[in-house]
C-alpha cells in the first residue's frame, strides 16, 4: 500500500489552487454544526462523495472546522494516477485483495493519535447526489473496533443549491455520531442525518 505523506509546500499549493478555482466555479461554502470537536480526540469523517472536488472539501474542513492533520482513503489505481494527492495526507487501499486489511490498519493506526483526522467516503465510489440511500461497507467499522485510543465519528453531507445564481453554493452539514458503531447501525443513521439536511435545505 501507499501511506500517507505530508509536504507542507504541496499541502499549502494544493490549497491555495484549489481556493482560487473555487472562485470560480462556486459562491461560497458555509459549514452547519451544532458543536464543536473534541480536540483530546482523533476524528473519523464519514462524507458522501459525489464529484471530483471531495477531497478537496475535506482537507479544506479538516484545516478550517476540525484542525487536524489530513489523511483520505483512496483507491490506489486512482492515487496513482494522481500522486501529488499522496503528499497532502492521501493514502491507498485495494479493495478485494490481500492488502485491503493492511490500509485498514494503517487507518487505525492513524487514528491512535488525536491530532490526525481520517476521511472515509462510505459508500466506496463516486455516486451521483440524488440517489435515495448511501450504502456503507465495513471499512469504517472495522477501522473502529481496531483503535486503541478513543475516537470521534463525524458524519459530513456535502449539498450544492444554485438557486437564482449561475454558480452553487456549497453546504457541509456535520454531526457526532456517538451511537453503535457498527456498519448497519451508522448506515441508518448518516441516511437519516442526510434526510434531515436535505429536508432542512428546502425550507
Amino acid at each position: 500500500m501507499i501511506k500517507a505523506k505530508h509536504h507542507s509546500f504541496t499541502i499549502w499549493f494544493f490549497d491555495l489552487y484549489f481556493r482560487l478555482k473555487m472562485v470560480f466555479h462556486f459562491r461560497g461554502m458555509e459549514i452547519y454544526a451544532n458543536e464543536q470537536a473534541d480536540p483530546r480526540k482523533s476524528i473519523l469523517l464519514l462524507q458522501n462523495h459525489f464529484s471530483w472536488w471531495d477531497g478537496y472539501w475535506s482537507l479544506w474542513l479538516s484545516k478550517r472546522f476540525f484542525k487536524r492533520r489530513f489523511h483520505v482513503m483512496m483507491l490506489e489505481e486512482q492515487l496513482r494516477k494522481r500522486m501529488f494527492i499522496n503528499r497532502c495526507g492521501a493514502f491507498s487501499v485495494r479493495k478485494n485483495s490481500r492488502e485491503l486489511i493492511e490500509s485498514l490498519t494503517y487507518a487505525a493506526g492513524v487514528l491512535d493519535d488525536h491530532q490526525n483526522l481520517v476521511c472515509l467516503y462510505p459508500q466506496g465510489e463516486i455516486q451521483s447526489q440524488q440517489v435515495k440511500t448511501i450504502a456503507f461497507e465495513k471499512g469504517a467499522s472495522w477501522i473502529l473496533k481496531n483503535v486503541d485510543k478513543p475516537v470521534q465519528v463525524w458524519f459530513c453531507v456535502t449539498l450544492t443549491d444554485y438557486f437564482s445564481s449561475s454558480k452553487p453554493l456549497i453546504r457541509f452539514c456535520l454531526k457526532q455520531y456517538k451511537g453503535e458503531q457498527t456498519s448497519q447501525r451508522m448506515e441508518l443513521a448518516y441516511n437519516s442525518f442526510r434526510d434531515e439536511c436535505i429536508n432542512k435545505q428546502h425550507d
